[in-house]
């Protein structure tokens, strides 16, 4: 059971999955950092105290990939937990589908466009593989509790259709 203290360490964050629904693509960034290395996520993260998490995704859009993004659509709300850590996060999940601009080198990891029909094909850190059937869906709309490991791998979840 969480404790009153632990709720202090809670980080508000995002991930967004911009879409090429013309060609079909989403991309995805391969991590080259951290716990969770040489998996694929969107992009994104931290919410600054200052900024919503629409202003904090379309920023951390920006500074991951130097496009600008549009149509962004909030698809759902996940707390994760990585076990055995004091790591909880609230993240908006978001989709992009339109964009201006050219892809440029991530500090975070490697940027690849990547076939819809192929993406369960590519190491997807566990929590993101488990989202993103309701990610790539339309008007459905997700919240729920994710707790993983080190690794991604989901431990347990809760995840409701709202």
């Amino acid at each position: 059971m969480l404790m009153e203290k632990d709720c202090s360490e809670i980080i508000v964050g995002n991930v967004c999955f911009i879409r090429d629904k013309k060609n079909n693509k989403v991309l995805l960034l391969k991590r080259s950092k951290g716990s969770m290395q040489n998996m694929f996520a969107g992009v994104g993260g931290k919410t600054n105290f200052k900024e919503s998490p629409y202003e904090s995704c379309s920023r951390e859009a920006k500074e991951e990939t130097g496009l600008d993004i549009s149509e962004i659509k909030l698809r759902g709300v996940i707390k994760t937990i990585l076990d055995g850590t004091k790591s909880y996060w609230i993240l908006f999940v978001y989709t992009a589908d339109k964009f201006k601009g050219e892809l440029t080198d991530c500090n975070e990891g490697e940027l690849s466009w990547v076939d819809i029909d192929k993406i369960y094909s590519y190491k997807l850190i566990g929590f993101i593989k488990k989202l993103m059937p309701y990610v790539l869906s339309n008007n459905i709309f997700f919240e729920g509790l994710i707790v993983h490991d080190i690794n991604g791998n989901i431990i347990s979840d809760d995840i409701i259709i709202v």
